[in-house]
Parts: C-alpha cells; structure tokens; sequence
C-alpha cells in the first residue's frame, strides 16, 4: 500500500511569496474557521436560549465563510491522492460547505426557511465527510487525525449531541451540535498542518 506523506505533496520546497501567503491565509482562515465552529458547537451542547443564539448564529456562519475560504487550497494539497470516491465526497464536502455557509447568514438575517438550506446542507458536508475520510484512510494519507475526525463527526457526533442534551441537559436540541465539533477540529489540524508546511518552505 503506498503511503502518501502529506507534508510532501504538493510541490512546496520552492514558493513565490505570493504563494506562500496564499498557503498562510488558507491555513490561518482554516484554523479561525475550524475554531469558531467548534466553539459554536461546544455552545449548542449546553442548550441555548433565542437570547443567546443571537451570538452563536452569527460566529457558526463565519467560521463556515472561512472554512469555505480554505477548500481551494485543501484540494490542491490532497487531490495527487485522489481516486474516483475521494473526488465524489470531496465534492459532497465542498458543496454542502458552500451551501451550508451561504445559507446560515440568510436564515440569520432573512427569512427563516433558509435554515432549511442550511440542515440540507450541513448533513451533505458530513455525510460526505465520513466517505471522504474513509477514502483517506484507505489511501493512508498523513496525518490520520484528520481523517479519523472528518469518519466520526457524523456517526459520533450526532447521537453524542443527542444523548448529552436529551440525558444531560434533559431537553433534546441542536443534533448537528456533535457533527460541527469534529468536522471543525479537522479543518484546524489541516490548518496547522499547513502553516508547518508554509514555514518549512520558505
């Protein structure tokens, strides 16, 4: 089985600056973005109030603006590796993550029926998600971390979220809670991943 080191994938030893601030502002943009979504979805553990989603709402559509942001650069590092599943799924992540970042902002500031877009999209971003890590383990892209995280945020995170806010906080809510923490702490080890190859190649 061939191993695919990504920190030597994608021709990195020689960059122009202007590359290098691309790779630094995908990765910066990766791991802000990676953060508030998790931090959000930290949040919707503990059952909010309309008083407080009034806080949260706005930080969940950021951090997928910028997750979004960093899906350029995330394809040009992995796609030397990709086969047929891997391009199928990535497109599932990449659109779900487009729609799920576009609607987000509308339901919060328009009408309401646009959330819809954004559950449609979310459950495509994950589902695709767990198919595309999946694909990256069978290939054995490093670092396993990230794909072990993109596999669990859909069959972990949504009964975690389900069952510690209906057994813990005792009122069911906010299922996709448990999917956004691991889908965002993924895109913050592919964001440091990728400020380490940033800073080796200059």
């Amino acid at each position: 089985m061939v191993t695919y080191e990504t920190e030597e994938v994608g021709q990195y030893g020689k960059t122009t600056s202007t590359d290098g601030r691309f790779w630094q502002l995908s990765a910066l943009a990766a791991i802000l973005g990676g953060l508030l979504v998790v931090g959000v979805g930290l949040a919707l553990f503990t059952v909010l109030n309309e008083a407080e989603f009034v806080y949260a709402d706005p930080l969940g559509a950021v951090g997928f603006l910028l997750i979004m942001v960093g899906l350029p650069a995330f394809y040009l590092h992995e796609r030397d590796w990709f086969g047929r599943v891997a391009k199928l799924t990535f497109a599932m992540v990449a659109l779900g993550t487009v729609v799920t970042a576009v609607a987000l902002p509308i339901a919060i500031y328009g009408p309401g029926i646009a959330f819809l877009g954004f559950v449609l999209g979310f459950l495509v971003t994950v589902v695709g998600a767990f198919g595309f890590g999946v694909a990256r383990l069978r290939a054995d892209v490093r670092p396993k971390l990230e794909s072990w995280l993109f596999v669990a945020a859909l069959p972990v995170g949504l009964p975690l979220a389900y069952g510690f806010t209906t057994y813990v906080m005792g009122e069911t809510a906010d299922p996709w809670a448990g999917p956004m923490v691991f889908f965002g702490f993924a895109w913050v080890v592919f964001g440091r991943q990728q400020l380490r190859r940033t800073r080796d190649a200059r």
